[in-house]
């Protein structure tokens, strides 16, 4: 008894190539938007601590200075 592959109609072939290609586009499309979003974020932070500094000067500037 020898092994005889089951013979696959190209056709066959070129659909499961394009839904591994469908489906990688799509994975690489996903993973470049989480990076995009990560260097294009705002930085929370900075803002958080900037309004704590405006704060301040203005608290200092109403009753004079503070000490922390």
């Amino acid at each position: 008894m020898f092994y005889t592959p089951k013979k696959v109609s190209k056709l066959q072939i070129l659909t499961h190539s394009f839904q591994f290609f469908d489906i990688l586009l799509i994975q690489i499309i996903i993973m470049i938007k989480k990076l995009l979003n990560l260097l294009v974020q705002p930085k929370v932070s900075n803002y958080v601590d900037a309004k704590t500094w405006i704060q301040k000067i203005l608290l200092e500037e109403k009753y004079g200075k503070i000490n922390s």
